[in-house]
């Protein structure tokens, strides 16, 4: 019962902290996936021919536009300014 409490009151706050910590949890999980579908991409354009998704060329467009989206957020702040790693 605590845990739903506490799930709920993290995803309802207006606490300034609490989003601060939320946006960089969604940062962190956004940029594994985006990771993951970049690792994808790559495998499947390796080497010629077909290599890991046996010729769906539907779910590879799927798989890039949603690298695209997904870095999209992963990269871009609030503002929708680019950050500034170093």
């Amino acid at each position: 019962m605590k845990i739903i409490l506490f799930i709920k009151r993290w995803i309802s706050t207006t606490n300034h902290k609490d989003i601060g910590i939320l946006y960089l949890i969604f940062g962190f999980i956004a940029g594994i996936i985006g990771t993951i579908f970049s690792i994808l991409i790559r495998i499947e354009l390796a080497y010629p021919g077909i290599q890991i998704l046996n010729g769906d060329w539907q779910f590879y467009n799927v798989v890039v536009t949603a690298h695209a989206s997904v870095m999209n957020k992963f990269y871009e702040n609030k503002k929708g300014k680019k950050i500034k790693w170093a």
